[in-house]
């Protein structure tokens, strides 16, 4: 029998780092690694539906069909287009993106052989309408649909870089690769036959896409059952129709949304002509001068999520959005007639277009906080927008282009970008969550942006500053110490990534399987929630969870507890103050950002010390930085296993904090453990005050809301 060739221990070492250096890449790009080929998918997929786009109605035009015809038909596709969009958040929620997006491509494949093989043949304009119009269906349940997923997976860090992405993908093949595709083919193999070249591309597409995506495609969440999906189906239809009543901002950005691409789709029923006799270009001029105009666009995509993030979404969106485009509009009508002929203007007054287009992507990004109790609803009402732009542009050219001419045309779409602008300064974000003030807390439902009856009992009472126990200056406690997790931050921040960690190593795992090891381990308040998630999971495999959840965990701003920054400054008065903490460099990140770090005397974190707890090192680490024995210093924690325990053994005391992991019903053997017991940092310093032996309070020490906060809220979060 012939021996079997085995991989050499070389080969092996260098597709290990060359799958390293591609997962590098994509982490510099903000590309989701376990999306890339989703992208890539998505861009053949628009590229294929984008060849038709830029000399289509031309095309139709020659085909004896009037402009009038041509403009009522682009309006059908658009009516059926917006419908598709109004929904596919809702139905991707349901059936989960992956299936959206299969039935999209299916739908597109279909009609596009009933209106190329029948429709256009036989000259039929009734059945073009039908086929054409109805194939309208298919690339916003599959791109939108994929839109959804994005928002799934990607940390919310980096959503609008993400988003970017997302809408790089579309824009590089809807318009800019499938007009170039088709300026290339047309003099080669003639207007229909490339038509029928759209179609290979669109099917290449969808199969590199869904082969590529992941297989659990839904946001991590509490699990619904099979027979409640047709309840669901409407349930989120509802949600995402009544969405726009209950948070009208939704509506609002549903109606920039439309305006933002209504003129792009409308261009393309007039442009064409416009360019090819006025202007006096070539048709494959045009089509270049389209891809010219949208590889602009998609480079400032990118662009403009980054600025966004960094600036401010609605900022961004305002003046490089709205007002950008309503002077870029006009220019491209002005720039080209005044210079006829000259392609090299005609190209500069559209690529300024199609940047100052770019300026809208960071809307996606504040679509979903607008309505954080109800975020495929928001998304529902953004792809609403995005596909009713495809009804308004064709629609305005068929009203208004006979009577006004293309110059009245192109000053209504300007003024629609200038009503655009306006209309984006009023899309402010709660106020929760732009502050971060108020937070509902629980691992639960809550924290994957569940209903209100996803909600837990708030773990954290209250928000304002504490009162300051009188201690004496005899006192014997020089340093109190923190963890970070489930102390200072929600847990739920890792609990997110360590179930994202599981899904992506075990990707069959039902997610109830999950919370079933998560609720036994925090019951237990002993042993490694991570051993156990790894040997239940992994097999055993716990480094590889660490490292697949690291790539997940951070912590935001709504993560802040928010008795946190009072009780700290509060305490920074009187004692050093410390953190222990099995968490990296996000952490630093995390408090440099919430204005916390420079009140910490030390900072111990397990990627720099080199152990994690339970393992006392960590904390003798942070002792001795610190300069304090044990025996003057207080450890305050929400785990019995790893900071309780381990502070105790070393001669500290140790003040339970009973949130995040720590059990939902401790026994009374559990409560005998610690020093002390608080479900509020609010307590704390009532706490150590009997901790010295002193539990006298001196009201004349307690610290006022302003003069720890500045401008504190005069209220705080009623109990649960």
């Amino acid at each position: 029998m012939a021996s079997v060739p085995q991989a050499s221990p070389d080969s092996v070492t260098n597709v290990s780092s060359h799958s390293e250096q591609w997962a590098t890449i994509l982490e510099c790009l903000s590309i989701p690694r376990q999306l890339a080929f989703g992208y890539l998918g998505l861009l053949l997929f628009m590229m294929g539906d984008g060849i038709e786009s830029g000399y289509l109605a031309h095309f139709l035009h020659g085909e004896g069909f009037s402009q009038g015809k041509v403009a009522l038909l682009f309006t059908i596709y658009g009516a059926i287009s917006a419908m598709a969009a109004r929904y596919s958040g809702a139905i991707a929620d349901v059936w989960g993106p992956r299936l959206a997006m299969f039935t999209g491509l299916l739908v597109w494949i279909a009609f596009q052989v009933i209106f190329l093989g029948f429709a256009l043949p036989m000259g039929s304009f009734h059945l073009i309408l039908i086929s054409y119009g109805l194939r309208g269906l298919g690339y916003p349940l599959f791109a939108y649909g994929f839109l959804v997923l994005v928002t799934n997976v990607t940390p919310p860090r980096r959503l609008a870089s993400a988003v970017g992405w997302f809408w790089f993908a579309f824009s590089a093949g809807l318009p800019t690769l499938g007009s170039l595709v088709a300026s290339v083919m047309i003099p080669a193999i003639g207007q229909y036959a490339t038509l029928w070249c759209s179609l290979l591309v669109v099917i290449a597409g969808g199969i590199v896409a869904l082969a590529g995506i992941p297989k659990k495609t839904r946001r991590p969440g509490p699990v619904t059952s099979e027979k409640a999906t047709f309840k669901s189906m409407f349930a989120g239809v509802f949600s995402s129709m009544s969405i726009a009543w209950k948070r009208p901002k939704t509506a609002i950005g549903c109606v920039v949304r439309m305006i933002n691409t209504a003129p792009q789709f409308g261009f393309l029923v007039f442009l064409p002509t416009f360019f090819t006799t006025v202007v006096a270009l070539h048709l494959s001029e045009w089509l270049q001068l389209l891809t010219y105009m949208f590889l602009s666009n998609i480079i400032a995509n990118l662009l403009s999520g980054i600025v966004g993030d960094k600036l401010g979404w609605r900022q961004t969106v305002v003046f490089v959005g709205g007002v950008g485009c309503t002077i870029t509009t006009l220019l491209l009508y002005y720039i080209p007639v005044a210079h006829r002929g000259n392609f090299a203007m005609c190209v500069l007054v559209a690529m300024l277009y199609g940047a100052t287009l770019a300026g809208y992507v960071p809307l996606t990004a504040i679509m979903p906080h607008l309505a954080p109790e109800n975020k495929g609803a928001a998304i529902s009402m953004l792809n609403l927008g995005a596909g009713a732009s495809a009804l308004l542009g064709p629609a305005v050219v068929a009203i208004f282009l006979g009577p006004l001419g293309v110059e009245g045309v192109m000053w209504i779409f300007a003024g629609l970008y200038a009503l655009s602008a306006v209309l984006t300064l009023f899309l402010t974000l709660p106020e929760e969550t732009e502050t971060g003030a108020i937070r509902w807390s629980g691992i639960g439902g809550a924290a994957f942006g569940g209903g209100p009856a996803a909600f837990g009992a708030s773990p954290c009472l209250l928000a304002h500053p504490p009162a300051m126990a009188a201690l004496s200056d005899g006192g014997d406690i020089d340093l109190v110490l923190f963890d970070l997790g489930g102390t200072i931050y929600d847990d739920a921040a890792y609990t997110r990534a360590l179930l994202r960690a599981v899904l992506e190593i075990s990707p069959e795992t039902e997610e109830h399987e999950f919370w079933a090891v998560y609720d036994a381990g925090r019951t237990r308040a002993s042993g490694s929630l991570r051993t156990a998630i790894a040997n239940r999971f992994a097999g055993g495999d716990r480094k590889k969870v660490t490292t697949l959840a690291r790539r997940y965990w951070e912590y935001l701003l709504p993560d802040l507890y928010p008795d946190v920054k009072p009780t700290l400054k509060a305490l920074a008065s009187k004692f050093k103050l410390g953190l222990v903490a099995n968490s990296g460099e996000a952490a630093l990140k995390a408090l440099r950002r919430d204005g916390l770090h420079d009140l910490f005397t030390v900072i111990a974190l397990a990627e720099r010390v080199g152990v994690e707890k339970p393992n006392e090192k960590i904390f003798l680490y942070a002792l001795e930085k610190a300069g304090v024995p044990a025996s003057r210093a207080v450890h305050v924690g929400n785990r019995l296993e790893s900071d309780i325990r381990p502070a105790q053994r070393l001669g500290m005391r140790a003040v339970w904090l009973m949130r995040g992991d720590a059990p939902p019903a401790p026994t009374l053997d559990q409560l005998a453990e610690p020093d002390a017991v608080i479900t509020s940092l609010v307590g704390l310093p009532t706490a150590l005050s009997r901790l010295t032996g002193n539990p006298q309070i001196d009201a004349e020490a307690t610290i006022s809301a302003a003069d720890t906060l500045g401008a504190a809220s005069s209220g705080h979060p009623a109990s649960v």
